[in-house]
C-alpha cells in the first residue's frame, strides 16, 4: 500500500469532512447543534430566525444568520417540529407532528399547547395569511384559526375520493388560499368561505411553492419540475437537464425571483430564469439531504439539512457583491507525511463577486516547512483559481502554521488559514504489512506488522509494549477499541491473531488496525490505519453473500485530488446492472470507466486523467435505483 494511500485513508477516519469543506454557494453555521436534523422555520420581524428540528424536538433560534444558536425553551409534548409560522405580533407557533401546535409570546423562552378543537394533528405545513388567520394542513384536511389557536375550525375536508390529505398550504398572489393533495388543486379566493377544485390531469403533480410573479410551482414523484401561470389549470414541464428523483422537496424564491429547488438526497437546483435551465448549487453543503427552504426577510436563502444542520446562502441573491473571497477548505491539515516526502493539498479560492477580479496580492506562511505554489493570484468575478500548498516535514513532530492571505475584498482583506502536519518517520512507528483472515475459522484475523524503534535493552529509549487497536469503518468513524498487548522481545516481524466475533453482528463490512508501540520512557508512535486489502476481508459481515456490503456502497476516490489517476471502490449487495461515468464540470461524459452486468462483491475502477485539463470532475455511479455522484479533483 503506497503512503499516499496511507495518508488519504487517514484523513477520511480522522478529520471530519465537514472541516475539509467550504463553499462557493453556502455557508455552515455554527448550529443549530451537531448533528441535527432541520425541518421547519420561521424569523420575527426583528429578524430573529427559528428552526425545528426532528432530532429532538427542540427549536433553535439565532439573532445573527446563524454565527450562533441557543436552544429555546423546551416544548411540553416534544416531538419532530415539521412546520412553524409566526403572526405580526411576533408570536411563533410550532406545529409539532402528532403532539400539537404550541404558542411562544416571549421569543421561544416558554410554549402553551395551543389546539383546541385541532382533531387531526398530522401537521405539515402551516401559514398566516394576510388577516392574520393560521392555517395548518393535515392528513384529515385543512384547520384554521383566528384567535391564536384558542380554537380551530376545520375549513376544507380531506375526501376520500379527492385523494387523500393535505401537506402544504400556500398564500398566492391574489391572496387565495392554496392547497392541494397529488389530484386536486384546492383554491379559495375568500379565506375558504368556498373552494374551486382544480384537477391535475396528466402530469399528476404537487405544488412546491408559489413564485413571487404568481406562477406554481410543482414537481411529480419522479424528476418532473412543473410551472402553471393559470392557477393550476395547465402546466408546463420546467425539468429539462434535471434528473433528480426523490419523495420530499421544496421551493423557495427570492424577492427578485431567483429559484431554489431542495430534493432528498440530491441538494439543491437553481434557476434564473423561470426554470427553463437549473444548475446545482451545491458547493459548500457536507450533505445532499436538504429538506426545507426559507427565504429570510433578510434576503438570505437558509437550508435545513437531514444530520448536518443549517446552512446559509453565501450572500444576498438580489444583490451579490461586487467582489468577494471564499476559500476551501477553511484549514488544511496534511495529517502524517514520512520525512523526505512532501505532500500537497489544493486550497480552491474562489470570487463569488459578479463584477470586480479579485486580487490576492500576497501568500505568505508563518512555518517555512509550508509553502504555496504562488504568491499573488488574479480570480475573474465568478471564478475560481486553485493554490497548491505543500508541505515538507523535518522531523517527527507535529508542525502547525497559519497561510496568510491578502487581497482586494474590503470587507475580508486579511485571510489566516490554520496549517497542520506531522512527521513521520520509518523508525518511529511500526508499519501494518498485511491483515487476513485465517483458513478455517471462524472470524479470525491475522494483523502482522514490523517493529519500530529499536527494542534491545542497550537503545537509548528501547520499545517495551505493542498494541493492537482495532475500529468499524462505519459511516462518522467510531472510537478506537484496545484489542490486546504484545511485548517488545527483539522480533523484526510480530503478528497477532485477533478474534472479530462482534463483527458478524454489527453488521459491518470493514475493520481498521492501528498497532501502537511504547518506549520504556513512555513516549508513543502509532502506526497508519489499514483496513484496506486486496481482496478485502470476506466472510466477516452478515449481508446478501460473503464479502458484499448490506447496500450499495460507493467511496470518495482516493486519492483526491490526483494526478493523473484515482481509484474508486463500491460494492453491491446483489448483482446488478452498474454505470459508472466520469462527467467534466459543463456534464459532459469524459469517460465510462464500467457498463456492465456485476456480481455482488467489491469492486474497483481506476479513472486515468492523463489527457485531461485540471479541474473539478464528477464520477456517477449508478447501479439499480441507487445513484450517487462524488466530486474529483485533478490537479497538474
Amino acid at each position: 500500500m503506497s503512503h499516499r494511500l496511507h495518508l488519504l485513508f487517514c484523513l477520511l477516519f480522522v478529520i471530519p469532512w465537514a472541516a475539509r469543506a467550504q463553499n462557493n454557494s453556502w455557508v455552515a453555521t455554527n448550529g443549530p447543534g451537531t448533528g441535527y436534523d432541520v425541518r421547519s422555520f420561521t424569523a420575527t420581524s426583528n429578524g430573529t430566525l427559528y428552526a425545528g428540528t426532528w432530532t429532538d424536538g427542540t427549536v433553535w433560534k439565532t439573532t445573527d444568520n446563524g454565527g450562533t444558536w441557543v436552544k429555546c425553551g423546551a416544548i411540553p409534548r416534544p416531538n419532530p417540529v415539521l412546520a412553524m409560522c409566526t403572526l405580526p405580533n411576533d408570536h411563533i407557533f410550532a406545529c409539532v407532528y402528532l403532539n400539537g401546535v404550541f404558542r411562544s409570546t416571549d421569543g421561544g423562552a416558554t410554549w402553551q399547547e395551543r389546539d383546541s378543537l385541532l382533531t387531526d394533528a398530522t401537521m405539515r405545513g402551516s401559514l398566516v395569511d394576510d388577516r392574520g388567520t393560521i392555517w395548518v394542513a393535515t392528513d384529515a384536511g385543512l384547520f384554521c384559526t383566528s384567535n391564536e389557536g384558542a380554537t380551530w375550525t376545520l375549513n376544507k375536508s380531506a375526501e376520500v375520493g379527492q385523494g387523500g390529505g393535505f401537506s402544504q398550504v400556500y398564500l398566492d398572489s391574489s391572496h387565495a388560499i392554496v392547497t392541494n393533495n397529488w389530484y386536486h388543486i384546492f383554491r379559495s379566493t375568500d379565506y375558504g368561505s368556498t373552494w374551486t377544485t382544480i384537477p391535475f390531469g396528466t402530469p399528476t403533480v404537487s405544488v412546491g411553492g408559489i413564485h413571487p410573479d404568481g406562477s406554481y410551482y410543482a414537481s411529480t414523484s419522479t424528476s418532473g419540475i412543473y410551472r402553471s401561470t393559470d392557477f393550476g389549470a395547465t402546466w408546463t414541464d420546467m425539468h429539462s437537464g434535471v434528473n433528480w428523483n426523490g419523495y420530499t422537496y421544496t421551493f423557495t424564491f427570492s424577492a427578485a425571483g431567483k429559484i431554489y429547488y431542495a430534493r432528498d438526497a440530491n441538494g439543491v437546483l437553481s434557476s434564473n430564469d423561470s426554470g427553463k435551465t437549473w444548475v446545482a448549487l451545491n458547493s459548500g453543503l457536507t450533505t445532499l439531504s436538504v429538506l426545507p427552504l426559507f427565504r429570510h426577510p433578510n434576503g438570505y436563502i437558509f437550508a435545513g439539512t437531514g444530520g448536518g444542520g443549517v446552512f446559509r446562502s453565501a450572500f444576498r441573491p438580489d444583490s451579490p457583491p461586487r467582489l468577494a473571497i471564499s476559500v476551501s477548505p477553511l484549514a488544511l491539515s496534511f495529517n502524517r507525511v514520512r520525512i523526505g516526502d512532501r505532500d500537497t493539498l489544493g486550497l480552491l479560492v474562489t470570487n463569488i463577486g459578479s463584477a470586480d477580479t479579485l486580487k490576492i496580492s500576497a501568500v505568505t506562511s508563518t512555518n517555512p516547512r509550508f509553502a504555496a505554489s504562488s504568491q499573488a493570484l488574479l480570480v475573474p468575478p465568478l471564478g475560481s483559481r486553485t493554490l497548491n500548498v505543500v508541505y515538507t516535514p523535518a522531523s517527527a513532530v507535529v508542525d502547525t502554521g497559519t497561510l496568510l492571505m491578502t487581497c482586494n475584498d474590503t470587507a475580508s482583506p486579511h485571510l489566516a488559514l490554520p496549517l497542520s502536519g506531522q512527521g513521520y518517520g520509518l523508525s518511529d512507528a511500526p508499519s501494518i504489512i498485511s491483515i487476513s483472515l485465517l483458513p478455517n475459522t471462524s472470524y479470525t484475523a491475522r494483523i502482522v506488522w514490523l517493529r519500530s524503534i529499536d527494542d534491545s535493552s542497550g537503545a537509548a529509549d528501547p520499545a517495551t509494549e505493542y498494541s493492537l487497536w482495532r475500529r468499524a469503518a462505519v459511516s462518522g468513524g467510531a472510537v478506537w477499541e484496545f484489542m490486546t498487548a504484545v511485548p517488545a522481545i527483539g522480533l523484526s516481524e510480530y503478528a497477532v491473531d485477533q478474534s472479530l466475533p462482534s463483527v458478524y453482528n454489527s453488521g459491518t463490512t470493514w475493520w481498521t488496525f492501528m498497532v501502537a508501540v511504547r518506549t520504556k520512557g513512555l513516549l508513543t508512535y502509532y502506526s497508519m490505519p489499514d483496513s484496506i486489502q486486496d481482496p478485502p476481508l470476506t466472510g466477516v459481515a452478515s449481508g446478501a453473500g460473503p464479502g458484499a456490503p448490506r447496500s450499495v456502497t460507493m467511496s470518495q476516490n482516493y486519492p483526491n485530488p490526483f494526478n493523473p489517476a484515482t481509484t474508486i471502490d463500491y460494492g453491491l449487495p446483489h448483482a446488478a446492472r452498474v454505470t459508472l461515468i466520469v462527467y467534466n464540470a459543463l456534464g459532459q461524459e469524459v469517460a465510462r470507466l464500467v457498463d456492465a452486468f456485476e456480481d455482488a462483491g467489491y469492486h474497483r475502477a481506476t479513472f486515468d486523467g492523463t489527457t485531461l485539463a485540471s479541474g473539478v470532475y464528477f464520477c456517477r455511479l449508478a447501479a439499480g435505483s441507487f445513484v450517487r455522484t462524488t466530486r474529483m479533483l485533478l490537479l497538474r
